[in-house]
């Protein structure tokens, strides 16, 4: 596994803790505008560390030598 590989899922992992934070702060929202800021922000990191999950995984899997 190379150097990239590692930090592509380093920053996965970061925006996924970062991702999964933003959506338990729903529970203490107090405002519409808070609970539709951490909605959107939540998702999108989410979404991006499951992105850059998969892409990691598939350069990591094309540095295989069969």
């Amino acid at each position: 596994m190379t150097v990239a590989v590692f930090i592509m899922y380093g920053v996965a992992l970061v925006a996924g803790v970062a991702g999964a934070w933003l959506l338990l702060r729903l529970r203490t929202a107090t405002s519409e505008g808070a609970v539709y800021g951490y909605r959107i922000a939540g998702t999108m990191l989410a979404a991006f560390a499951l992105v850059l999950a998969i892409f990691a995984t598939a350069q990591w899997s094309w540095n295989q030598t069969p």
